[in-house]
């Protein structure tokens, strides 16, 4: 039983809430909210922030289903995961090098953790009007300058769809001994079908941030960090994201994140090779 299931049939039961939230489960009129499904963190339901139920099993397909070494499900969008990822594989006071064209949560990620950023620049596609991608060579060439970079964060696929190479680039940044962190919100439906790019997750990269919202079917707000590789401190990660995520997080979002990964796990295969006939 997943967890869109185990709520509905806890919110068709007939136990009373003597918890919050302060709606008790009761429909208001004229909402659009499904009440009867918002609970908090009570027997049988887990808790995000030390999950050990089903919250942890749930996290745990995703991560078998994205192949990744831990996953962890994010309430607060990619904004959450990119300042939390960010903050856990670096100190105050480190140097990292990162694109021009990342995220604001980068820059804000930047500013509150005291980071020292190097920018580069992706080639401008003067035919598209558009950023292009970071190159391989470009990340080395900033390497040899500032050889005390810590960390290297970019963002692949951008809004437009470009995509870097990341093989390439996780080898560059791990040669230098720095992390790689990878932006990828706009691609957490890659890796699933030939017609689209591999995912960062199985290319090197150490950490990567998705949100479900942009290009798979789940509500605005929902979003995914994968812990990649064993240079990653898995603990100092999910204690960050208990930092920078809500401590009331919304059991219908994390039902939905759920439900998405049950989708993803039973129908990848046909419900791509469609998208991929249109």
């Amino acid at each position: 039983m997943d967890l869109r299931e185990r709520l509905r049939t806890y919110g068709a039961g007939n136990a009373y809430p003597f918890h919050m939230p302060g709606h008790k489960r009761q429909k208001q009129q004229g909402s659009l909210f499904p009440y009867d499904l918002d609970i908090t963190e009570i027997d049988g339901f887990d808790n995000l922030h030390h999950a050990e139920g089903i919250l942890e099993e749930a996290m745990e397909r995703a991560a078998k289903l994205w192949g990744s070494r831990k996953s962890f499900f994010l309430v607060n969008g990619s904004s959450s995961g990119l300042l939390a990822g960010i903050r856990a594989v670096t100190k105050r006071g480190d140097k990292v090098l990162m694109a021009r064209g990342c995220h604001r949560a980068v820059y804000h990620a930047v500013e509150l953790c005291g980071l020292h950023p190097v920018y580069m620049q992706a080639e401008w596609v003067e035919e598209m009007q558009i950023s292009g991608s970071i190159q391989p060579e470009t990340v080395e060439k900033h390497l040899q300058e500032h050889p005390d970079c810590k960390l290297v964060i970019l963002t692949s696929p951008t809004y437009e769809g470009v995509v870097s190479d990341i093989t390439e680039i996780a080898k560059v940044a791990h040669r230098y001994g720095a992390y790689l962190l990878v932006d990828e919100a706009h691609g957490a439906h890659l890796g699933f079908s030939k017609g689209f790019p591999d995912t960062s997750v199985h290319l090197g990269a150490d950490v990567v941030v998705q949100s479900l919202h942009k290009t798979l079917p789940c509500p605005t707000q929902t979003a995914i960090l994968h812990v990649c590789t064993a240079q990653v401190d898995v603990t100092e990660v999910g204690r960050q994201l208990s930092v920078f995520q809500t401590s009331s997080p919304s059991y219908v979002f994390m039902a939905e994140i759920d439900g998405c990964v049950s989708l993803l796990e039973q129908k990848r295969e046909s419900l791509f090779a469609a998208y991929e006939r249109r």
